[in-house]
């Protein structure tokens, strides 16, 4: 009998802190999330993608692999650049079982005997970007709603069997010439439904060290970035107060190359140094890549 907490984690590439969420004053985007607010009239589109592993702490010897795709699309309303808005469309691909059938990252294929195998659109989401002081731009709010949309008998194991809300403040400040820090924090809710009769709240606190490395003649640039964030989760208590339900560390690297004002593209890795007992992650198993395309198309 597979258990239900063993395939939960597999989210945590993009919906426990949003870990890779940045933005800087350049408009640096290194997964899906806060960037610049999009211009006037201007559209951005991103792709961003998240291949995870890792092994179950019990004597199963069971691995899990999943490969999760974001595809944000948002538009510029306002003349002071000040407002931008639009949908986040989110794809699973899932493999949980044997180890000696599911290879690590090996999120593509049919499901493995016993195992599950689940391929699907999982979750569609509102996205709002603004900035509140038209005089600091490096202060960001961004809220965004989502909804399940896989199938019932798909969306717990996806950790997508809730209306989740999140309001989100990131800060970016350049600390030397090149080098800038960003801070965020992320409060989310997971509202109680027929599948959980209690919402979660979650509190994501995270923060960037990012360099700018390189800069060519022709404006190209190169940015190195490190992370490291605390995630916990609270659900109320029958008669009570909040309780913690969860915690996890974070700890994550990478780099993303600006070819021009239009594209970029980035690379990262994401671990879990230390985290409580609930996830049923075996230690120093977990493990994940990230990669992501950014298009602003002009006026």
């Amino acid at each position: 009998m597979l258990k239900m907490k063993h395939c939960i984690p597999f989210l945590l590439a993009f919906c426990l802190p949003p870990l890779a969420h940045s933005q800087d004053t350049l408009g640096l985007a290194i997964a899906p999330g806060l960037t610049l607010v999009i211009a006037h009239k201007q559209t951005e589109v991103g792709l961003f993608n998240s291949l995870a592993t890792y092994r179950t702490d019990d004597t199963s010897g069971y691995r899990g692999a999943q490969w999760i795709h974001v595809l944000q699309v948002q538009r510029g309303f306002s003349r002071q650049n000040r407002l931008s808005a639009g949908i986040d469309l989110v794809f699973a691909n899932l493999r949980f079982g044997s180890a000696e059938e599911v290879a690590p990252y090996a999120a593509l294929g049919s499901a493995p005997s016993p195992g599950l195998g689940i391929h699907s659109f999982s979750a569609a989401g509102l996205r709002v970007r603004y900035v509140p002081f038209i005089r600091h731009y490096e202060f960001t709010l961004q809220s965004t709603l989502y909804f399940p949309v896989a199938g019932p008998e798909k969306r717990g194991v996806l950790g997508e069997n809730r209306v989740r809300f999140s309001i989100q403040a990131n800060y970016a400040t350049l600390i030397a010439s090149g080098w800038y820090v960003v801070g965020q924090l992320s409060p989310q809710a997971r509202f109680a439904n027929y599948d959980n009769d209690k919402t979660t709240w979650e509190l994501p606190l995270t923060a960037y060290l990012i360099k700018r490395v390189l800069t060519t003649a022709s404006g190209q640039r190169l940015y190195l970035f490190a992370n490291a964030g605390y995630y916990s989760s609270f659900e109320k208590r029958y008669k009570g107060w909040l309780r913690q339900v969860n915690w996890q560390i974070i700890a994550g690297a990478g780099a993303q190359w600006v070819f021009n004002p239009q594209w970029s593209l980035s690379l990262g890795w994401q671990g879990l140094p230390a985290y409580d007992d609930t996830l049923g992650i075996k230690k120093g198993s977990y493990g994940a890549i990230s990669l992501g395309a950014r298009y602003v198309g002009m006026r």
